[in-house]
């Protein structure tokens, strides 16, 4: 190269970063408010813990998650055969409800032994925060569906028969 010609070297500007920070946190923000919406609608569990599966293994890249509720026991025979496969625990987290009772748990593996950078672990806070919004609704919707099938088996009250609720 000619002493009076500059090299240059292509590096992203602050400018193109930012831009590519704004785009990642779009996609995350409407990718929690499909997952959010499918909560409140009372979509099925299974399907609803598959997609906050499916969009933590897009966002951190070469991981496979899975959600287990509290009464699945299969925790040790998945991680079993994960590592027949070569496959790491890259991390593992409990989704407790805010009085700490175990709603379940979120078990994510690699194919490379490493730990999570602090980004991958807000949005592992963030998964299994709404795992166990969508756990408990769930469990909200069975207590709800087992407390209409007692009430409609209950004997009926005479109509003059009052009741107060203090």
């Amino acid at each position: 190269m000619p002493k009076n010609e500059s090299c240059v070297r292509w590096a992203p500007n602050q400018a193109s970063l930012h831009h590519q920070d704004l785009n990642k946190r779009e996609t995350l923000l409407r990718g929690e408010t499909s997952i959010v919406e499918l909560i409140s609608i009372g979509a099925p569990l299974p399907g609803v813990l598959n997609k906050l599966c499916a969009a933590i293994d897009l966002q951190i890249g070469n991981v496979v998650s899975v959600i287990l509720h509290s009464e699945n026991r299969e925790l040790h025979a998945i991680t079993r055969n994960a590592l027949q496969f070569g496959l790491q625990v890259f991390w593992s987290a409990s989704i407790p409800l805010r009085n700490e009772e175990f709603l379940g748990s979120l078990q994510m593996y690699c194919c490379v032994s490493r730990s999570p950078t602090p980004l991958e672990l807000q949005l592992i806070d963030r998964v299994t925060q709404l795992a166990a919004l969508a756990i408990q609704r769930h469990n909200d919707e069975e207590t709800f569906d087992i407390f209409s099938r007692n009430r409609k088996r209950a004997p009926r009250r005479g109509l003059r028969e009052l009741v107060y609720l203090n």
